[in-house]
């Protein structure tokens, strides 16, 4: 996907063209956006407004020279995002209009930026889409190969489920050793030339770890789901989507830390040998987990991860993104994600970048005190049945900070992010530019 900017109205050949006036708080004009709210409406009704039919003038200019600079870059990601199309199984593919955008006050580097997080959002998106007999764990695992075979300074490893029988990441095979397609441990290990240092030093290059949900499909197990909710569970390998979308958009600009993506990749089905309610397995820290509920699978994958990544690239941040919960989706409208963490300094920066880029987001509150609801009768922790209800968010978080040690806990955060897809027929990827840019300002 690229971006077209333009210097000049007038560049652009009078034939077969529109011009849509966007502004903030201006009579005489086409759209008139006054807050987020207009611009998430827009976006969701984009493609009717552009009315891909034989009529259409094939190149639509949006001439935002009178938009509040506030909400520029809002509005040309979620104009994007709305125009979005997932036609790669189609025999006809679409043939829509070629957007170009006159924004006079925006600079070089901005116009770069964008572009960059758009290409990566969309790369993200495509794979999510995937259906689920295409992007089983293995393939996965080759696509992600594919990707990053020309990028420097990366290697990737992937551990089957014999590897992590013996490395101990029991919790990865449990959730996915029963199925046909066998689950696979994906690290994608990008380092640049540089000195190394931690948290605090400045001028040396830091770690950061990117752990990412790669459930291909989720049944929900034994635990099995209603068919209504079975449905789009193919998406729910969003996480792990959006962690690779993100490294490789960071990897070709060179981007100057080191970037750990770590993805556990399962199926989540019903066999002979699949997870029952009330086993308990032994974690890879250590611990034994009781499983209450099998579709509560995500947090257990999650959980040797993010052991491992500690233990072994010892991170100075640490980002996990998991389609765990939905519950953006139960306690507000048009929320894009909820997120975890103790790091306010983190969460001042989620919330401005959430703004600049219209990306609603709620904090789930840091009530480390209610760690110990994870606790089970019969083995050190559960998965599920806690005694807060309502909280599931809260209390999943909790769960996988229960994996995370101690000196890790402050620089990370937990995204539980929603299949969303209000404004397409397929998945937005909503929280990306968020993601992207805090990372990337690190």
């Amino acid at each position: 996907m690229k971006i077209y900017f333009v210097n000049n109205i007038n560049n652009i050949n009078n034939n077969n063209r529109n011009v849509i006036k966007v502004a903030t708080n201006k009579k005489n004009c086409d759209i008139n956006i006054k807050n987020h709210l207009d611009i998430i409406s827009i976006s969701t009704k984009i493609k009717t407004l552009l009315n891909y039919n034989n009529n259409l003038k094939k190149k639509v200019i949006f001439n935002l020279e009178k938009l509040d600079n506030r909400f520029v870059e809002a509005f040309i990601y979620r104009i994007l995002q709305g125009n979005y199309y997932f036609d790669k199984y189609k025999k006809a593919k679409r043939e829509g209009a070629v957007l170009y955008f006159y924004v006079p006050r925006m600079s070089c580097e901005n116009r770069k930026n964008i572009n960059n997080i758009i290409n990566g959002s969309y790369i993200t998106r495509n794979i999510i889409n995937e259906p689920s007999n295409i992007a089983t764990p293995d393939n996965f695992a080759k696509h992600a190969r594919y990707m990053f075979k020309d990028i420097r300074n990366t290697k990737i490893t992937v551990f089957n489920e014999k590897h992590m029988k013996k490395m101990g990441l029991n919790l990865i095979n449990a959730v996915g050793n029963s199925s046909q397609n066998k689950p696979r441990f994906l690290i994608i290990d990008y380092n640049p030339p540089g000195p190394s240092g931690h948290s605090g030093t400045s001028g040396k290059k830091k770690t950061v770890c990117l752990v990412g949900k790669g459930v291909t499909i989720d049944t929900g197990g034994y635990s099995m789901k209603k068919p209504d909710s079975m449905i789009n569970m193919y998406m729910d390998k969003e996480g792990a989507a959006i962690s690779i979308g993100i490294l490789h958009t960071l990897a070709k600009e060179k981007y100057k830390n080191r970037v750990v993506c770590l993805c556990p990749l399962v199926e989540n089905i019903v066999s002979r040998g699949s997870l029952k309610p009330n086993d308990i397995i032994k974690a890879y820290n250590g611990q034994t987990v009781e499983i209450v509920n099998t579709d509560a699978e995500g947090r257990l994958i999650l959980a040797d991860a993010l052991t491992y990544a500690c233990n072994k690239y010892k991170p100075d941040y640490l980002f996990d993104f998991a389609t765990l919960t939905g519950w953006s989706e139960r306690i507000n409208c048009h929320s894009s994600f909820t997120y975890f963490t103790s790091n306010e300094q983190i969460a001042d920066n989620i919330q401005a970048y959430g703004n600049k880029y219209c990306e609603k987001n709620i904090r789930i509150p840091a009530w480390l005190e209610y760690i110990s609801f994870i606790k089970s009768n019969i083995a050190d922790v559960k998965n599920s049945g806690y005694e807060c209800k309502n909280s599931e968010g809260l209390m999943a978080s909790l769960f996988l900070m229960n994996f995370i040690p101690k000196k890790y806990r402050k620089n990370w955060s937990h995204f539980d992010i929603r299949m969303s897809n209000y404004n397409n027929t397929v998945n937005i990827a909503d929280g990306f530019a968020t993601f992207y840019t805090i990372i990337k300002n690190i």
